[in-house]
């Protein structure tokens, strides 16, 4: 036993762990920076950022000083600066609408076939369920609604149809526990077959509820799946993002999974907020040529930050750390 023991601990530490590189301007987004926007800023956090067009968007998730959540979209010319426009996106435009999805936040954008999708949490009085819209130019939208049902959240698209269907992972759960789900679906509105893909693990970092993060990334390793997990204390839980890497033909099947934690709270923007101790990823846009991938995370439910780490070292990390 021992042998075996002192095995993993050498394969372990010969790979590098301490891969993210913080941003010196971080955070790149505060409440007093958006405080002129209709209805004030108490926070804006879990936001998605994504290239379009050559530049950036972000769609960011601003909570008011009323408490309500909204969504804004902001612009940048180099994913570091952003002018954010006072109109709020996808409020309700039907009656159906209004009943199921009182609050809309944590969005997710994926691009697949030149159309982006809007992936979001709706929340009413059913409780939390996933939703979907679909968009060419951020101005008008194609809403698919609920897709699943409630107590659900931290829905992604993969960015391709993987043997002529759509992917998606998500997060049922039940009593503050929830693994990391896939289903499949011709059209995007019926879904099925689902597959309990990455569970939470007992011991580690994230052996309490864990999500999808960034919609998976295709690598010739396999679909990078970069996710939170928590770990409840005795002064509450700790959102840390941890890595796996998925199957390209057969995306239900784990090719690997890092033990350790890619990314915990250690700065004080990530340590102290509304929520503190939280790590919250939601978008990662690699750059191939440059061998650069910008993670976007929000940190204490309170602020949008940026993190940045080599792709080469980051597929090392889920495949051996």
């Amino acid at each position: 036993m021992s042998r075996i023991f002192s095995l993993w601990k050498s394969k372990l530490m010969s790979v590098n762990l301490d891969i993210i590189q913080r941003h010196p301007q971080n955070p790149l987004l505060c409440a007093s920076q958006l405080a002129q926007l209709p209805g004030g800023c108490n926070s804006v956090f879990n936001s998605s950022v994504f290239k379009f067009g050559g530049a950036y968007k972000a769609l960011l998730r601003v909570e008011q000083r009323s408490g309500l959540q909204s969504l804004r979209l902001a612009d940048s010319a180099d994913g570091l600066s952003f002018t954010v426009h006072p109109e709020f996106l996808l409020t309700p435009e039907t009656e159906e609408q209004a009943l199921y999805e009182e609050a809309i936040y944590d969005p997710r954008v994926t691009e697949i076939d030149g159309k982006h999708y809007i992936c979001y949490a709706s929340e009413s009085r059913f409780g939390c369920q996933v939703g979907l819209a679909a968009t060419h130019d951020f101005k008008k939208f194609e809403r698919f609604g609920c897709i699943a049902e409630t107590q659900n959240r931290n829905l992604v698209l993969f960015p391709e149809k993987i043997n002529g269907k759509y992917y998606r992972l998500d997060r049922p759960y039940q009593d503050g526990a929830g693994n990391i789900w896939m289903c499949e679906s011709p059209d995007l509105i019926h879904w099925g077959r689902p597959r309990c893909v990455i569970e939470s693990r007992k011991f580690h970092w994230d052996r309490g509820k864990i999500g999808a993060g960034a919609p998976p990334i295709k690598t010739k390793e396999g679909w990078l799946v970069l996710y939170h997990g928590t770990v409840h204390l005795c002064n509450g839980l700790i959102y840390r993002i941890g890595a796996a890497l998925l199957d390209l033909e057969k995306p239900w099947i784990v090719r690997s999974r890092a033990k350790a934690w890619l990314m915990s709270p250690e700065a004080p923007y990530e340590r102290v907020g509304d929520v503190p101790n939280v790590c919250f990823l939601n978008s990662a846009i690699p750059d191939f040529e440059r061998d650069e991938m910008r993670l976007y995370y929000g940190a204490a439910d309170q602020v949008l930050c940026l993190a940045t780490c080599r792709i080469t070292e980051l597929i090392e990390f889920a495949m051996h750390a």
